[in-house]
């Protein structure tokens, strides 16, 4: 759980460095690697979130599903909304600015601030249980 919530981090750092870096170089390729960064953090995140619920999903409609069972729906639509719009339209079809690139990683640092206070509340609860 802490490994997955370590490595979110990670990827959204790296997301920040490039695009940094793409406002230097003006690569396109460097943005659109900026945006799957920040979609891997996302995931990566759910991933940790899910797994202190005890939940293991390997596919990102088991996340989505697993989010719903576990009474997050709104967590699971920005989830669905970073897929499409960091994943599908940035870094698979090149719809993206530096703009766009930039409001996004913003969402999703917001999120991966929520989660991780999801996670610890979660952990907070658990150990109260026992």
């Amino acid at each position: 759980m802490k490994d997955a919530l370590k490595e979110a981090w990670k990827a959204f750092q790296t997301a920040r460095e490039e695009l940094e870096r793409y406002r230097i170089e003006g690569d396109q390729m460097v943005l659109r690697n900026a945006a799957e960064k920040g979609w891997l953090a996302v995931n990566k995140a759910v991933e940790a979130l899910l797994k202190a619920h005890g939940v293991e999903a390997g596919t990102y409609k088991e996340k989505r599903d697993q989010l719903v069972k576990l009474g997050f729906e709104t967590l699971r639509d920005r989830f669905a909304a970073r897929e499409k719009l960091l994943h599908i339209d940035c870094f698979y079809d090149g719809m993206c600015d530096e703009e766009f690139v930039s409001r996004e990683l913003a969402k999703v640092e917001e999120m991966l601030r929520e989660i991780e206070s999801l996670i610890e509340s979660s952990v907070r609860h658990a150990r109260t249980r026992v």
